[in-house]
C-alpha cells in the first residue's frame, strides 16, 4: 500500500509560476532520519508563501510494497544480529572513498537498478513534478542515471542526512545539493566538477521546532536517547548508574521499547525516569532545553537537533554503517564526547559539563561548526525554486553533464 502525503503551501517569489509541484522522496515506510528530514523540509516550505503542492512518497513501498517489507525487515535483522558483517558490507560497498571489491552480486544490483529506474521514469511522467527532492541516496541514484540517459530533465535536489555522502548518492547529474558542511561542498566541486552555485552548505535539515534558541536553564537532568533502537551498552550504563548513586537525574527515552520501559520502572530508582514514546516535537524540544547533556547515538538528525540546541553530546556506541562514519567526523571535529561504560558514567559527564574551561572550548568548536553554514534551509529552497523561473537550472545540468562525460 503506497503512502502519499500531500500538502499545499505558498511563497510570494513564485507567483508567476505557481502552483508548483514538488516530490519528496525518502525510501522506506519505517521511521528514519530520511523521513524526519523530509518532514522538516515540508515544514520549511510551509513558511514560504503562495501555492506549492508537495507529495512525500516512500519510493520502495510505492514501487513494490512486497520488496519494501522484505528489505526493511532484513536490514533490521542484519544490523541487530550480525553488526560486524553489516559494517563490513557498508564500508566495502556503500561508504565513500576507495572501495575494495565487494562480494555483493553485481548482476543482482544491476537488475534491480534497471527495474526501479523504469518504475521511476514512469512515475515521474505520471506525476509531472516541477522539482524532486531526495532525502535518501537510492532515489537519488536512480534519478542521476535517468538524467544521464536523457530520460528526464526534472530538476533534482539532494538533501544529505548524515555527516558524509556515501557512494550511492547520485552526484554528477543532480542539479542541487544541500550538504552538511564545507568539506562536503569541496568534495562535490573537486571530485565531481560541480559548480559552486549547485552546492549549498545548509547543515543537516531539522524541523524548525528545534531551531529556536535554548532557554538559559541550569539543567535539571541528563537525557538518554536511543532506547527504541537499542543504544549500545545501555543496560550496562544504567546498571553502573544505579551503583554509582548519581547526583544528576536521568531521563531515558525508551521509544517503543516496552521491555526497556518496564525494566526501568521496576528499578524504582529515584534518579532514573523512563519516558515512553512521544511524537510531539514540542515535548522533545522541552526535553532538550531542560537537559544539561544528552547521551545518544551518532545519528545525523538527532545529533544536528541537539547541536542546534547547544546541548553537550555524549555518545555510547554506534549502529554499524553510517553511524560509524558520522562518529568519525564528529570525533575529528571534537563535537562529541565518548562514554566508556567501564568507567564512572557520571564522573565522565561532570568532567565536561561542570568544567567551565572545557565547556568554553566546546562552545567555540560548536560556533565554528555553525559558522560553516552558508544559508539556512528556507533560503536555500527559495533560491533553488526561484532559479527555475530564471532558467538557472538548465545550464547547471549541462555543465554537470559535460564534466561527467569529459
Amino acid at each position: 500500500m503506497e503512502k502519499i502525503q500531500e500538502n499545499s503551501f505558498s511563497y510570494s517569489a513564485l507567483k508567476e509560476i505557481s502552483p508548483m509541484k514538488i516530490l519528496l522522496l525518502p525510501l522506506f515506510r519505517m521511521p528514519s532520519g530520511h523521513h524526519k528530514a523530509a518532514e522538516a523540509i515540508i515544514s520549511h516550505l510551509s513558511s514560504l508563501e503562495e501555492k506549492i503542492d508537495v507529495k512525500m512518497i516512500d519510493c520502495l513501498s510505492h514501487f513494490h510494497s512486497g520488496i519494501e517489507s522484505i528489505v526493511s525487515h532484513a536490514y533490521i535483522k542484519w544490523i541487530s544480529r550480525n553488526p560486524v558483517s553489516y559494517s563490513k558490507f557498508y564500508h566495502s560497498f556503500i561508504s565513500p572513498g576507495k572501495r575494495k571489491e565487494s562480494s555483493f552480486p553485481r548482476f543482482s544490483v544491476c537488475f534491480w537498478d534497471k527495474y526501479f529506474e523504469w518504475r521511476m521514469e514512469k512515475f515521474i511522467k505520471e506525476e509531472a513534478p516541477d522539482f524532486i527532492i531526495c532525502t535518501h541516496c537510492y532515489p537519488s541514484k536512480l534519478l542521476n542515471n535517468l538524467k544521464r540517459q536523457g530520460k528526464t530533465d526534472v530538476p533534482v535536489i539532494n538533501v544529505y542526512t548524515d555527516f558524509f555522502m556515501n557512494d550511492i548518492w547520485g552526484k554528477t547529474h543532480i542539479d542541487f545539493h544541500f550538504v552538511p558542511h564545507q568539506e562536503a561542498k569541496e568534495q562535490l566541486i573537486k571530485k565531481y566538477s560541480l559548480k559552486q552555485e549547485q552546492v549549498f552548505v545548509t547543515g543537516i535539515p531539522i524541523h524548525p521546532a528545534f531551531s529556536k534558541p535554548a532557554n538559559d536553564l541550569s539543567g535539571k537532568y541528563v537525557l538518554i536517547a536511543g532506547g527504541n533502537s537499542g543504544l549500545g551498552h545501555l543496560t550496562t550504563l544504567i546498571e553502573r548508574l544505579t551503583v554509582e548513586k548519581p547526583t544528576y537525574s536521568y531521563k531515558i527515552l525508551c521509544g517503543n521499547n516496552k521491555k526497556l520501559f518496564d525494566w526501568l520502572r521496576s528499578l524504582q530508582h529515584k534518579k532514573i525516569e523512563p519516558i515512553a514514546y512521544t511524537n510531539c516535537r514540542a515535548k522533545m524540544n522541552r526535553f532538550y532545553e531542560e537537559a544539561s547533556a544528552i547521551i545518544t547515538k551518532p545519528g545525523g538528525i538527532t545529533i544536528t537537533e541537539v547541536l542546534e540546541k547547544s546541548l553537550p553530546v555524549f555518545v555510547l556506541g554506534a549502529l554499524p554503517g553510517q553511524e560509524e562514519i558520522n562518529m568519525d567526523y564528529l570525533k575529528k571535529h571534537r563535537l562529541i564526547y565518548e562514554i566508556d561504560v567501564q568507567q564512572s558514567i557520571e564522573l565522565q559527564i561532570i568532567q565536561v559539563i561542570d568544567n567551565e574551561i572545557e565547556m568554553n572550548k566546546w562552545y567555540r568548536r560548536l560556533a565554528y561548526y555553525h559558522l560553516e553554514k552558508e544559508m539556512n534551509i528556507e533560503n536555500s529552497l527559495l533560491t533553488v525554486l526561484t532559479s527555475k523561473a530564471k532558467t538557472y537550472v538548465s545550464p547547471l545540468k549541462k555543465s554537470a553533464r559535460d564534466s561527467y562525460l569529459g
